[in-house]
């Protein structure tokens, strides 16, 4: 690939596996890091994949894209929700079968849902669950009271909350601190009717410890946007379990998206060109 010398503005991504138009991948992401670049601008939030030494020392500014994707997850996050309560899936696999049954479904009113974090996709999930009536607690860095949360407490009290929730929504950034987050105490410290939907990052959730507890049926199920590697390898059980539903990592998907991008993007130029200060600058030892 050829690189435009003296570039000073990069708007891609870098090896994030997904399917934005100014996705690159890692090698030719990182041929644009010469010394005349300044800022890169992401299409996406997390950005644990676009690191690089340039950015780790301050000589090159990260920008991402929090809010851009909002709408769409929180969207998708209660999609999730009522197919598993209402049995959406297996309604669909009756009715190509030609059988008549009538299903056991739950409510979404009353139930708990725990949101492992409290950002801006996080805080627009719990909006939305308040409309179903559903009790929301969630985990916070900064453990002060969110709006429509109705118990906030820190990631080290996870545990001993996880027994409370029918639904885990991992929603927080992949960070030293969250890596492996939910390993196997985790799951075993779950409802055996739990459902996990993970619109995070799949390293977030210790992947072969949550396979095993699939597989044994120890919890209700799950709804999964991203996993360890991507895309998923052809050989991984997950494909083949009747308790999870898969998607590619496009739950964000929006025909608004475009719009929302340019939008931003074009805001920050501006701000770049006259010297103001950007939004949404990442901090890379934070990991947000």
């Amino acid at each position: 690939m050829k690189i435009v010398e003296e570039i000073e503005i990069l708007f891609g991504e870098g090896g994030n596996t997904t399917h934005y138009a100014g996705e690159l991948d890692k090698a030719d992401y990182e041929k644009f890091f010469t010394p005349s670049l300044k800022w890169v601008q992401l299409c996406s939030t997390g950005f644990s994949d676009n690191i690089t030494p340039e950015i780790m020392d301050g000589r090159v500014i990260l920008t991402n894209s929090p809010g851009i994707h909002t709408v769409p997850i929180a969207e998708s996050v209660l999609s999730a929700m009522l197919e598993h309560a209402k049995k959406f899936g297996q309604r669909r696999i009756d009715q190509r079968e030609r059988v008549w049954r009538q299903l056991y479904c739950s409510d979404l009113e009353g139930a708990t849902v725990l949101l492992i974090g409290l950002g801006n996709l996080g805080r627009r999930i719990a909006r939305l669950c308040k409309v179903f009536d559903m009790r929301v607690i969630g985990t916070r860095r900064n453990p002060e009271p969110v709006e429509n949360v109705d118990k906030v407490f820190p990631v080290s009290e996870l545990r001993e909350h996880l027994q409370e929730a029918d639904y885990v929504v991992v929603v927080a950034p992949l960070t030293p601190e969250t890596e492996g987050l939910l390993g196997e105490a985790e799951f075993d410290a779950m409802k055996n009717t739990c459902y996990i939907i993970n619109v995070g990052r799949g390293r977030i959730a210790d992947e072969g410890a949550m396979i095993d507890t699939l597989r044994e049926r120890r919890i209700g199920g799950a709804y999964l946007d991203c996993f360890a590697t991507e895309p998923l390898p052809a050989e991984s059980p997950l494909w083949g379990m009747d308790n999870v539903f898969l998607v590619p990592h496009d739950s964000h998907s929006s025909p608004k998206i475009g719009d929302r991008l340019v939008t931003h993007f074009c805001e920050n130029l501006r701000r770049y060109a006259a010297g103001e200060a950007l939004l949404n600058v990442c901090d890379s030892h934070r990991g947000y």
